[in-house]
């Protein structure tokens, strides 16, 4: 069958795992820059995960006073603007793409192929997407802060076929399996690819769908151009 379009998952796919990046090894600038205590501010941020990501923060500001009520730290406007800040250079950094990221979207580009974005994120990254390298590479950018709906639920993936004005049977689904993501886009007709990336130990249970995937699968970006054209 002749693909019309391919869509993608960000994180552990186009650009690295949030946790895995210099990134997500950095929170300390975060909560330092409101003055308050590191373990219990970001034992709290993590807990509220979910609940970014399904969008119920629309501004970084709102996420970073509710955690601050939570543990009863007042913060001024000057340190609001910057944990702001400091928040944004993180997700910035996050958003570093893979190595062969953008030369494979360009690729599949001149092939033809629409080109989608699936992800599973918080405000901060709709926010920062029109900054990136990513930012004219795709025809379509579903974020789960924006449109208040996350990967698995179905609608989701139809959401982003029918931005892209295609069926899901013609698509491809290129994910690093986390949440049987790959699992769901099958279901509802896609046609899934796991990127197989090392997977630590405390993301065990998350990636299981990765750790038992039996379907198509890359180590690469690069290898999904020859994928499509075989």
């Amino acid at each position: 069958m002749k693909f019309q379009a391919i869509i993608f998952d960000l994180f552990g796919t186009i650009v690295d795992d949030f946790a895995a990046s210099s990134a997500g090894s950095n929170h300390g600038e975060f909560p330092a820059a409101l003055g308050v205590p590191y373990d219990p501010f970001m034992q709290h941020w993590r807990q509220l995960t979910g609940r970014r990501t399904q969008g119920e923060f629309q501004t970084v500001e709102a996420s970073i006073e509710h955690v601050c009520n939570l543990v009863g730290a007042p913060v001024t406007a000057e340190q609001m603007m910057k944990a702001v800040e400091a928040r944004l250079q993180l997700t910035r950094r996050a958003l570093t793409p893979k190595p062969d990221a953008i030369e494979t979207l360009e690729k599949l580009r001149h092939d033809g192929f629409k080109i989608g974005l699936l992800s599973n994120c918080s405000i901060e990254i709709p926010i920062l997407w029109s900054e990136t390298e990513f930012a004219n590479l795709f025809h379509c950018t579903i974020f789960s802060s924006r449109e208040r709906i996350k990967k698995p639920a179905p609608e989701i993936y139809h959401l982003a076929c029918a931005r892209l004005g295609v069926a899901p049977e013609e698509c491809l689904y290129v994910a690093d399996g986390e949440n049987f993501e790959l699992t769901a886009a099958a279901q509802i007709g896609m046609h899934p690819v796991l990127i197989r990336n090392s997977i630590s130990q405390n993301r065990l249970e998350l990636m299981r769908e990765s750790r038992e995937w039996q379907g198509a699968d890359i180590q690469t970006l690069a290898e999904l151009v020859q994928l499509v054209r075989d």
